[in-house]
């Protein structure tokens, strides 16, 4: 079963779970939970990023996060990220520890996104690894940035919701995402046009101090995962030679763009 997690305290959370309910005929079992088909859909009332969920049963196989998309530079977009703190903790979740990530899943909300929004008006990408909260299980956030004026806007929390329920799982290869800034600009433009899915990715802005137990650590919760894709340029030479090492030593591909 797949937990679809969405916070009172989030609009956008509110917005497409509202939308999943009317379009699924999600069937109400209690105040907080909703099921369709495999799905179970649970209202929480804080904030998912300081919601640690732990313990979970272990029918479910993968936890999705309906959020909003906070940006200081008012950065409007449609993205998905994984899940983990790559350094200190400020946003949920445990200081320098992450969550298994869902390629295939993440994989199948931004390639639906793409395919179905017709617009400029935002960007569609994946995000940098950031924030809690923690858990054991596969999981991603989906979000919309960056205010209510976005999330409320024709169409986009239907799109968004629809991306959960209706992208299309596709087994590609598996690989860690490495440099660039944190809406990961390079790697996200090589994922919509090659046959890969994206787990953990590691942004250039940490890789003074990402150490190389927590780049193995990307390998290990990134499921099946093949290799490295690395923006080359927006890459430090400290983590380049790390990933070397790692990929010689774990027989891993890296792919430079």
């Amino acid at each position: 079963m797949i937990l679809i997690i969405a916070s009172r305290k989030d609009g956008a959370s509110m917005e497409m779970a509202d939308k999943m309910i009317r379009l699924y005929n999600f069937r109400q079992e209690n105040t907080d939970t909703f099921t369709y088909r495999n799905y179970k859909l649970l209202f929480i009332g804080n904030l998912h990023i300081y919601n640690n969920v732990e313990n979970l049963d272990d029918s479910i196989e993968k936890v999705v996060f309906l959020s909003k998309h906070s940006s200081s530079a008012g950065v409007k977009s449609l993205t998905v990220h994984p899940v983990g703190n790559l350094r200190k903790a400020e946003l949920g979740g445990f200081d320098n520890v992450i969550v298994p990530s869902d390629p295939e899943g993440m994989g199948a909300s931004l390639r639906y996104i793409k395919s179905n929004y017709h617009g400029n008006y935002f960007e569609i990408t994946f995000e940098a690894t950031h924030h809690g909260p923690y858990l054991e299980k596969p999981s991603y956030f989906i979000e919309i940035g960056t205010t209510e004026n976005e999330w409320k806007m024709d169409g986009i929390a239907e799109l968004m919701a629809r991306s959960v329920i209706d992208g299309e799982i596709i087994k590609y290869k598996n690989y860690v995402g490495v440099g660039g800034g944190h809406y990961a600009p390079k790697l996200s433009s090589y994922f919509f046009e090659n046959e890969i899915n994206i787990g953990h990715i590691i942004p250039k802005y940490i890789h003074e101090t990402i150490s190389i137990e927590e780049i193995e650590s990307t390998v290990k919760k990134t499921p099946e995962c093949r290799g490295f894709l690395m923006d080359a340029h927006g890459t430090k030479g400290r983590v380049k030679d790390m990933i070397g090492k790692i990929a010689d030593e774990m027989n891993l591909e890296i792919i430079k763009i």
